[in-house]
């Protein structure tokens, strides 16, 4: 609860401390993505065509204080069919350009994952929900929406080209659980980011890590979050390449797991056409909380290729296409494997 109050009270005394304009800026952004998506599971023999349809609606609201510190928060009306109305935490920006990130800030860790180039485009078979193989350099990075996070300004500690990025989430209030099938909730949590860009010949490296630790509840679980991620990208010119590792343990529900991530793409600009193409590939041994992970993998591995072309300002069309192989608890799963194409235009404002 101290931990708690003492945010409270810095977001109390900063409010406190500088005049705020009486009416902020806000701005809207969003897009809409139509198109033809179809799947061919391994376990049927023909394809199951249908259109897909998603939307996404942003404000973003910011003011600036004679300070000079920007207050920034915002909220989405839609979010490609995921919950409505889902309200931002606020962020500070501070006149040095760091930053200082409060409610429901994530995690440091999570915002230093490379952006590794991959095949777009709404594809993909829909997977079992008990296979838990990790899906992506992020996995684990849970947090407590009470918390911050803290971003220094770019060329950090004077070191040209680095940034980074420190959180902490407390919710030590929530009352110990217990037993396997019990849904675990995170206590407290910690992480850290960093990114370092540099130039070597033509080519353009940037090295993201983190490191993201985090207490559950549940008093049965012989297992807490804690993961790393390591990856990197190269530009030359119009091509890009990179690469991603995350490992490590994590809960989510009420079932732990021990996993990691692989991936791996390129990406080629050739006026407005983009060719995409990139590979991962995830796994987990999972068990119910308490249970010692004697248990066969779940795994996921995808191929994917995609070629985006400008049509016009705001406007890019899509032809994605996916190969994936599900296994669950070792064995095969032809209903969550195949392949799966997708042809569609988004439309953004």
């Amino acid at each position: 609860m101290k931990k708690e109050l003492l945010l409270a009270t810095a977001l109390a005394s900063t409010v406190g401390a500088a005049g705020i304009a009486e009416a902020a800026s806000s701005t809207i952004s969003g897009h809409t993505r139509v198109g033809i998506a179809a799947t061919n599971p391994d376990s049927a023999d023909t394809d199951t065509v249908g259109g897909s349809q998603l939307s996404n609606f942003n404000v973003s609201i910011s003011e600036t204080t004679d300070a000079g510190v920007k207050w920034a928060t915002g909220f989405s009306l839609a979010d490609e069919g995921g919950a409505e109305v889902d309200s931002s935490g606020l962020t500070l920006t501070f006149t040095d350009g760091s930053s200082l990130q409060l409610i429901e800030a994530g995690s440091a860790s999570g915002a230093h994952a490379v952006s590794v180039p991959g095949g777009g485009g709404e594809v993909g078979i829909t997977n079992t929900s008990t296979n838990n193989a990790a899906g992506g350099l992020d996995v684990g990075t849970g947090s407590d929406a009470v918390g911050f996070d803290y971003a220094t300004a770019a060329d950090a500690f004077g070191i040209e080209g680095f940034s980074a990025n420190l959180s902490a989430s407390f919710n030590s209030d929530v009352a110990a659980t217990s037993g396997a099938a019990v849904t675990a909730t995170i206590e407290n949590s910690y992480a850290v980011g960093v990114t370092y860009k540099t130039t070597a010949g033509d080519s353009t490296v940037t090295i993201g890590a983190g490191f993201n630790n985090a207490s559950h509840n549940n008093q049965t679980a012989t297992k807490d979050n804690s993961v790393y991620h390591l990856g990197a990208t190269v530009v030359t010119g119009d091509l890009t390449v990179g690469a991603g590792y995350a490992d490590g343990d994590w809960i989510a529900d009420n079932e732990q797991m021990s996993g990691s991530y692989v991936t791996a793409g390129a990406k080629y600009v050739s006026g407005d056409i983009t060719f995409n193409i990139g590979a991962s590939a995830g796994d987990a041994v999972d068990e119910a909380q308490g249970v010692k992970g004697t248990s066969k993998e779940d795994s996921v591995d995808k191929v994917g290729a995609s070629v985006d072309y400008v049509v016009a300002s705001g406007v890019t069309a899509t032809v994605g296409y996916r190969d994936q192989d599900v296994n669950e608890e070792g064995a095969s799963s032809a209903t969550h494997s195949g392949s799966s194409w997708y042809v569609g235009a988004t439309v953004s404002f």
